[in-house]
């Protein structure tokens, strides 16, 4: 009797090895990490578990683990693809000033509950180097299938889970010891084994039926951000799990409140106002903080990893105890 071999072709389909991959890449960066980073979502009216593949987390700067200066978060979400498969994303058409990607956004640095600042340009070095993509499809070149749901899957967990992650972080700044209370940092990551093509910013109909393979059509990239919108739905969401923000009595909270007022901070960045601003789901403040992801081949994850790490530790060493 012989064995089956369709379980090989079935597990890998199931991502769990490529997560176990990068798991292990994570590890050798210098971060810890969790599975299965659990957020809660409406489904219908029930309140139903939803995750992300892993949560990595470090200490910068990763050159000293005794000199904590700032915590690192990675949210990462997992596509295991069939080779066939590429991903097709067309670059942002807008001018820069009109572009709703906002250069130093997609790597987030949170100050707000300590007693550092960061500077305002910390990580925009980062989104300069990357492409601006708006939009994107997932093409199979073996079946000619076009579609876009795997990546919008993707991007729907983690843009879900961010309130959760940002939020605990919050509360965890305020009530701990304030000599504990430090910066911390958030990326959320869609990582695929299929290739990342970026169109031509010149591309037209006539120019993909005159095209025979996509690198006709489009570039290949290690990794780009992409800007993806929410809707209603995700604004409740975040006023749901934001609502312990808005309950909070920031007189107990005066000392941090009063030190970043006192030394330059403007009062719609105090850390009262961003509490309230997402306990109830204020469009300035999530468009701010749950818009902008990176999209990123497995096969370059290492280099987005040292990149990360690179403008992670440059905005660490901006900090100061003076908004500049």
């Amino acid at each position: 009797m012989s064995i089956s071999t369709k379980w090989k072709s079935k597990l890998v389909s199931s991502s769990l090895p490529l997560e176990f991959e990068v798991a292990k890449s994570l590890v050798s960066h210098g971060f810890s990490i969790d599975a299965d980073y659990t957020y809660a979502r409406d489904d219908s009216g029930i309140a139903k578990d939803f995750s992300v593949d892993l949560k990595a987390s470090a200490f910068l700067p990763f050159s000293n683990p005794n000199k904590i200066t700032a915590q690192l978060e990675l949210l990462v979400e997992c596509k295991q693809r069939n080779p066939n498969v590429k991903w097709l994303f067309c670059p942002d058409p807008n001018r820069a000033d009109f572009s709703p990607i906002v250069l130093g956004r997609t790597i987030r640095t949170i100050d707000r509950f300590s007693q550092k600042f960061f500077r305002s340009n910390a990580t925009v070095e980062f989104d300069e180097n990357a492409h601006h993509c708006y939009k994107g499809v997932e093409v199979d070149e073996s079946d000619g299938r076009v579609y876009d749901a795997e990546i919008k899957h993707g991007i729907s967990q983690l843009q879900y889970a961010l309130p959760r992650l940002i939020s605990e972080a919050a509360l965890f700044n305020l009530y701990g010891h304030r000599e504990d209370s430090i910066p911390f940092i958030v990326c959320p990551i869609l990582l695929t084994t299929a290739e990342l093509l970026v169109a031509h910013n010149k591309l037209t109909a006539n120019m993909v039926e005159d095209a025979t393979v996509l690198t006709d059509i489009a570039k290949s990239t290690p990794y780009l951000v992409l800007y993806s919108d929410y809707g209603p739905d995700f604004e409740r969401h975040c006023t749901r799990e934001c609502s312990k923000l808005g309950q909070l009595d920031f007189d107990e909270f005066n000392d941090i409140e009063k030190y970043r007022a006192e030394n330059g901070e403007y009062g719609f960045y105090l850390p009262s106002f961003l509490c309230k601003s997402l306990s109830e789901g204020r469009r300035f403040t999530l468009v701010q903080y749950f818009t902008q992801f990176v999209i990123c081949q497995t096969s370059n994850f290492d280099t987005l990893m040292t990149d990360i790490k690179k403008a992670t530790s440059k905005a660490a060493r901006t900090l100061s105890k003076q908004r500049r």
